[in-house]
């Protein structure tokens, strides 16, 4: 067991996702510490210790007759259904499973324990186990999304596993348990039971690349197209030069989804990176004179891209007078005039200068 120790420490790499700041707001509810324990045949066995510390809720706890039955609803729907809806979500194998008896066990001062299993948490793939499920974790209360953050994940391993790899980088590891602290993720996991695999893999290894070298050394395209009676706006575009590994495209999609409100979003990898498709709602100010009808759209971008593309909306009524990016948000103002009496249309000037007519932005 030693002997596999020090070759784990020796091989144990990084992931960018933990080293970027929360897609969402951390959730402030409660005070989570996560115990994983993985068996030989891939499923995990899940305690997750749950602490409420939001002195709003606390009040209104103690103020009922039932609060207990309260909390023990509030555990099962924000505690448990948003860690099983995340794992079934993002793995096509992954199962979550309740026991019979004892699955959430209400404590003292507004406590509670929660135990289940995910079958298929590890996966068999070259003769390794891997995560079938990883990467950061939302959780959805009120209508609003925030991220599954915890103070503490233990991850324990069976024995005599050699590890290929654990990403992002335990905070420490001592015989087979794993500890992370203040994530709001679910880490990758490569195991083998066979040395001889895992010096192959060892040796053949490269680099990971992180999501911001990705991006980086990526050129970004995208195409937007605004229909301003939906009030939607398509768009389709492509990040090419780096070959994506699955944590880009899960990161891709995560951005996406926190930055543009997403009516549908389509993915493809490819050896030289990624195509996109998608439709959304972005941010709208109408504003209505005598003369004239205005639409000033705001379209805020997961990160920047070299290229954005403008297409105006096809109508006979209405002209797109204005747009600008800087690759990260885009703006765009319509107009319509409006006919004041019989064949005749007003004329108006724009608050806007001539030079930045609607155009196609680099």
């Amino acid at each position: 067991m030693r002997k596999s120790i020090v070759l784990v420490l020796m091989f144990i790499t990084a992931l960018s996702f933990v080293n970027q700041a929360f897609a969402y707001e951390p959730q402030k509810l409660f005070d989570i510490e996560m115990y994983i324990t993985v068996y030989p045949s891939g499923t995990a066995l899940v305690k997750i210790n749950a602490k409420l510390i939001d002195p709003a809720f606390i009040a209104y706890l103690n103020s009922l007759k039932n609060g207990n039955e309260e909390f023990q609803k509030m555990v099962y729907s924000l505690i448990y259904g948003n860690l099983k809806r995340e794992v079934e979500e993002k793995s096509k194998d992954a199962m979550v499973v309740i026991p019979e008896t004892g699955f959430i066990k209400i404590g003292k001062n507004w406590t509670a324990v929660v135990n289940f299993k995910i079958y298929n948490f590890l996966v068999e793939k070259n003769q390794t186990l891997q995560s079938s499920v990883y990467g950061p974790m939302r959780f959805l209360f009120k209508n609003h999304v925030f991220a599954y953050t915890w103070k503490k994940l233990t991850l324990v391993f069976p024995k005599d596993m050699y590890v290929v790899n654990l990403a992002p980088v335990p905070k420490e590891i001592t015989d087979n348990v794993a500890v992370w602290e203040n994530g709001n993720y679910l880490p990758i996991i490569v195991l083998t039971f066979n040395e001889t695999v895992f010096q192959e893999k060892r040796s053949k290894k490269t680099k990971i690349i992180s999501f911001e070298e990705f991006l980086k050394n990526s050129t970004k395209v995208i195409d937007l197209k605004y229909d301003l009676f939906a009030g939607t706006v398509a768009f389709n575009g492509s990040i090419s030069g780096v070959k994506p590994e699955q944590y880009h495209v899960a990161k891709i999609i995560d951005e996406f989804n926190r930055t543009m409100d997403l009516i549908k979003f389509d993915i493809k990898s490819n050896e030289n990176g990624v195509t996109f498709s998608g439709e959304a709602k972005p941010m709208l100010q109408y504003k209505e004179t005598l003369t004239k009808k205005m639409w000033n759209i705001t379209i805020k971008l997961p990160f920047r891209f070299d290229k954005v593309n403008i297409e105006s909306s096809k109508n006979q009524n209405v002209e797109m007078i204005y747009s600008k990016t800087d690759g990260t948000v885009v703006n765009m103002v319509f107009e319509e005039k409006k006919i004041c009496g019989p064949g005749v249309i007003v004329g108006i000037d724009t608050i806007f200068p001539a030079s930045e007519k609607a155009q196609e932005v680099n």
